[in-house]
C-alpha cells in the first residue's frame, strides 16, 4: 500500500523532460528514480558482458542498461532471508570504472574466481551475474542460465560480527521473478519531504534542485518526479485508519516500530487493540521493546513491560541506555546476559549498570577476551579521576575513580590469569 493511488500518479514525462533528467544525471526505470545515472550501454559492451554469462541477458536487464548503465538507488528494500525479515542494501547499480569497491568487471571477475574455487568443472561463465548491491556486504544477481529461473533475481548478504546484528552467517535467497519485479519492491518507509535525513533524502535533494531551475521543463519534470517518489511511500497510517493494518505484515511492523521509536504509547495501544502483537519482531530480530530501548522511549518501555512482553534480548540491545532500576527489572524478568551485553554496557554512563550486569554474567571465553579492554578503560578512568582531583572537582573525580575500580574488578573476575 502506497501513499498515492495509481490514478493519482503523474502522466509520462515528455521528451523534453526526459532530456532534462538526463542532463541532471537522473533516469527512470520501472517507476523508480536512478541517481548518478550513467550513459546507456553500447552494443560492444553488452556483447562483452554476455560473453561472460552462462546464457543470454534477460530483456529487463537489457532495458535497464539501455536506459542507464549504472547509477545509485535510494529506496528501502526488505526481504525474507533464512526465515528472517531483513533489510537489503541495493544502493549501487554496478557499471565499468565506477570507482566503487569493485566496478562491474571487478565483480564479474570476483564471482568467476569464486566459481573456480568451489566448482572445479566450472565453465567460467556466470549463471548469476552481479548487477548491484552495497560495497562488499550485499549483492544482487540476475540469473542468466537458460531454464525456468532465467531472469530471476537473487541476493547474497554477508553475515556481520556480533554487535552489528543479532545473528551471524551469510544469507542468500530469491528476491523476484525478474528485474522489473525487484524494482517494484523498492519503496520508502518515510516520506523524504517530511523528514530531514534517511532513505530517500538524496532523491528529495535531486528533485528539489531540479525544481529550482529556471527551465520550465525542469520544473515540470521535478513535479512529476516528486509524485512518483512519494507514490512509493508505505502508507501504514492509511491502513490503520481503514482498519486493515493488522493483516499487512510490512505495514504492521512499520507502525509498531514507529510507535516504539517515537515513544507513542497511544499509537501502540491502538495497534494492540487492532490485533497487532506488541512483541512481534519488527526489524532484524528487534521487538518493539528493543527499539524503544535503543531510542530511550521511556513511556513505551513502561507500557510494554506492563503487557509482560518477552525481554530475553533487551539488554543485549539496550544495556548502554538503561538505568540501574530498569536493568534490575529486566534481569528479574529473564533478560539474557552475555559478552555482547557487557560490551554494550561499557558505553553506559552509569558504571553501576556495568557493575550490576557484569556480576550477573557467567565468566566465559567471550568475557575473558574483554579483559584487556576493561583494563585499558580502567586506566583511562583512573587518569581522568586524577585530573579531576587536581581541578578540585571532587564529585566527578569520585565518579571516575569508582568506574576505574569497577572495571578493574571485572577484568580480574573475567580474566584472572592476566592481571598485571
Amino acid at each position: 500500500m502506497t501513499a498515492v493511488s495509481d490514478n493519482a500518479l503523474p502522466g509520462p514525462l515528455s521528451d523534453r523532460e526526459l532530456r532534462v533528467l538526463g542532463e541532471a544525471g537522473l533516469a527512470l526505470f520501472a517507476g523508480r528514480l536512478v541517481l548518478d545515472a550513467q550513459p546507456p550501454i553500447d552494443d560492444a559492451v553488452l556483447d562483452a558482458v554476455t560473453e561472460r554469462c552462462a546464457g543470454p541477458l534477460p530483456d529487463p536487464l537489457i532495458a535497464l542498461w539501455r536506459t542507464t548503465f549504472g547509477g545509485r538507488l535510494d529506496y528501502d528494500l526488505r526481504t525474507d532471508l533464512g526465515g528472517q525479515d531483513v533489510p537489503l542494501s541495493f544502493a549501487e547499480l554496478f557499471y565499468p570504472d565506477s570507482g566503487g569497491y569493485h566496478d562491474l568487471w571487478g565483480w564479474i571477475d570476483h564471482e568467476c574466481e569464486l566459481d573456480e574455487e568451489n566448482q572445479p568443472d566450472s565453465s567460467g561463465r556466470l549463471v548469476h551475474l552481479p548487477i548491484g548491491g552495497f560495497e562488499y556486504l550485499e549483492r544482487v544477481y540476475v540469473d542468466t542460465a537458460a531454464g525456468p529461473d532465467h531472469g530471476a533475481i537473487f541476493c547474497w548478504q554477508q553475515g556481520l560480527p556480533p554487535g552489528w546484528e543479532l545473528s551471524t552467517g551469510d544469507r542468500a535467497g530469491r528476491l523476484a521473478g525478474d528485474l522489473r519485479g525487484l524494482f517494484g519492491q523498492l519503496v520508502l518507509e518515510r516520506d523524504p519531504w517530511e523528514t530531514q535525513d534517511g532513505t530517500g533524502a538524496a532523491m528529495r535533494d535531486a528533485v528539489d534542485e531540479l525544481g529550482n531551475s529556471g527551465d520550465p521543463d525542469a520544473r515540470s519534470a521535478a513535479a512529476k518526479l516528486r509524485r512518483l517518489v512519494q507514490a512509493t511511500v508505505l502508507d501504514w497510517r492509511g491502513a490503520l485508519n481503514e482498519g486493515t493494518l493488522a493483516a499487512q505484515r510490512r505495514l504492521r511492523r512499520l507502525a509498531l516500530e514507529r510507535a516504539a521509536s517515537d515513544d507513542d504509547v497511544a499509537l501502540l495501544a491502538r495497534l494492540a487493540a487492532m490485533g497487532c502483537d506488541p512483541a512481534e519482531e519488527v526489524r532484524s530480530g528487534l521487538s518493539p521493546l528493543d527499539v524503544a530501548l535503543l531510542h530511550r522511549a521511556s513511556a513505551v518501555i513502561q507500557w510494554l513491560l506492563e503487557q509482560n512482553v518477552p525481554v530475553e534480548n533487551t539488554l543485549r540491545v539496550g544495556a548502554h541506555a538503561v538505568d540501574v532500576e530498569l536493568a534490575r527489572n529486566l534481569l528479574d524478568r529473564g533478560a539474557s546476559i552475555d559478552a555482547t551485553t557487557v560490551t554494550r554496557a561499557l558505553d553506559n554512563e552509569d558504571v553501576e549498570v556495568v557493575h550490576l550486569l557484569s556480576r550477573a554474567a557467567q565468566p566465559d571465553k567471550g568475557l575473558a577476551r574483554l579483559g584487556p579492554r576493561l583494563r585499558t578503560l580502567a586506566a583511562q578512568a583512573a587518569l581522568a579521576g586524577d585530573r579531576l582531583t587536581a581541578q578540585s572537582d571532587e564529585t566527578a573525580a569520585a565518579r571516575e575513580q569508582r568506574r576505574s575500580s569497577v572495571l578493574t574488578e571485572l577484568a580480574d573476575r573475567f580474566d584472572p590469569h592476566r592481571r598485571p
